[in-house]
């Protein structure tokens, strides 16, 4: 063998090697190839293994001169004659040679067939190959998987694909492709109603809906509600792991970030808003707790800054209180108040955040720009929260008010369900802003066939 180097390379592609009188193959299609046609076709730098230029034309062979089927039969039939004669195989091969000259099967293929015939085979055609099996994704396997999710659908990938005795990447396919299946996480909520509940929600929002349709303006309708809730704001929210994460660079290591615990210090903050912007905004004192005559004085500050705020809606009482059905809200006490003062409410469902616009809108938000702040008073902290609410601008409560609707229309749907990030799909009953006569006798029309 001609060792190769740098400075002899190029010198390399010029030797003709005769593939005829070579250990490494016979001619293709019964012509010469020139090695040069080899080494041209290769990198330079892949010639630094010397071993490897035999097994390279050996590839280059095999792809170009593929085997076709009862090519070399007649070749057989003279070799199994030889067998049976008692020859050896280099003796085969080169009796072979001088009768089929260029087109003689290699001596691989010669040794293979004489080992078959002096082995007792008599069939003299390619036996039929299987193949690879294309998928392990089987009708068997895919029913499988089937009873294994129905008796226990918390399995996970790596354990079907081991009760299968499939990869985890075929095993995704199958869930995926075949059975159109995800995984998700179990949703967490106030409380698992009962069927009374459940109806309850739906007869409430079916009601609402029913309210908005039968008003002569609907946009006017939306205006006139005035919602309203109670949440803790707490002087530490830790941010969770996802909300912690950051890009990084290719080698850059993971931030590190202790373990937080959330303060104790916290302080209960009080709003009420409508389409156009917050009414009232106050936080509990200190040692104070939420009781039917402290709520009443909450309500009793609601309606001055109504009165100041929106002289247009305190005119004839012209808005709805709406808010949940905690007890407060609803005792006997701040009930005779509430009529006294002749405030009309909403209705609504108990244990239903899904239908609150402070719990599906506002909240959320605020919360997520104060989580991972730590407060050193409850003074700093309710600065904070005002300003932040500040910058909330109209639009923002406008879409929360109308948002209301399809939450509405979502509880009905879903037959009184939790349904808060299920994606559930609707038909809007109006488009906000309309306020024409046809508009609303087109959401009548609309509103008569949900109902």
């Amino acid at each position: 063998m001609i060792p190769l180097n740098s400075s002899n390379v190029c010198d390399q592609t010029k030797i003709d090697l005769d593939l005829r009188d070579s250990s490494i193959g016979s001619l293709v299609r019964g012509r010469r190839i020139s090695a040069r046609l080899v080494v041209r076709s290769l990198p330079m730098h892949s010639f630094h293994i010397l071993g490897m230029f035999p097994l390279l034309v050996r590839i280059l062979l095999f792809l170009m001169d593929p085997v076709v089927p009862g090519r070399h039969t007649e070749q057989r039939i003279a070799l199994k004659f030889l067998v049976k004669s008692g020859e050896m195989p280099i003796q085969c091969w080169q009796s072979l040679n001088r009768v089929f000259g260029s087109d003689t099967m290699c001596k691989t293929q010669v040794q293979q067939w004489h080992k078959r015939f002096r082995n007792g085979q008599e069939q003299i055609k390619d036996e039929p190959h299987p193949g690879r099996q294309r998928t392990l994704r089987t009708p068997e396997k895919i029913q499988l998987v089937k009873d294994l999710l129905a008796d226990d659908s918390r399995l996970s990938v790596r354990d079907l694909s081991d009760r299968c005795e499939m990869s985890t990447f075929a095993m995704h396919q199958l869930l995926k492709k075949d059975l159109n299946l995800t995984r998700k996480c179990a949703k967490f909520v106030p409380r698992i109603l009962t069927k009374e509940q459940k109806w309850v929600w739906m007869t409430v929002a079916d009601d609402n809906i029913k309210l908005l349709c039968e008003s002569e303006d609907p946009e006017k309708f939306m205006k006139s509600i005035i919602t309203g809730d109670e949440t803790w704001v707490p002087l530490l929210d830790p941010e969770t792991k996802r909300e912690s994460s950051s890009w990084l660079a290719p080698g850059q290591s993971r931030p590190l970030k202790g373990k937080i615990t959330g303060s104790s210090g916290k302080t209960m903050l009080t709003i009420f808003f409508d389409s156009e912007g917050i009414i009232l905004c106050e936080f509990l004192g200190r040692r104070e707790t939420i009781t039917s005559e402290r709520y009443c004085q909450t309500l009793s500050n609601l309606k001055e800054c109504i009165r100041k705020k929106r002289p247009h809606l305190w005119q004839g009482r012209a808005f709805l209180i709406h808010h949940d059905n905690a007890s407060p809200h609803t005792s006997d006490f701040t009930v005779k108040k509430m009529n006294k003062w002749g405030l009309k409410t909403l209705d609504h469902p108990p244990y239903s955040p899904d239908l609150a616009p402070c719990d599906f809108t506002l909240f959320p938000k605020l919360k997520s720009h104060l989580r991972g702040c730590r407060f050193p008073t409850i003074a700093s902290m309710q600065k904070v929260v005002k300003t932040i609410l500040g910058t909330f601008d109209k639009s923002f409560f406008d879409d929360a008010i109308h948002e209301m609707v399809a939450h509405w229309q979502k509880c009905s749907q879903v037959n009184g369900e939790y349904f808060e990030g299920d994606g559930i799909q609707i038909d809007p009953l109006f488009t906000k802003g309309n306020e024409s006569n046809d508009d609303s006798s087109s959401l009548e029309s609309d509103c008569d066939d949900d109902m």
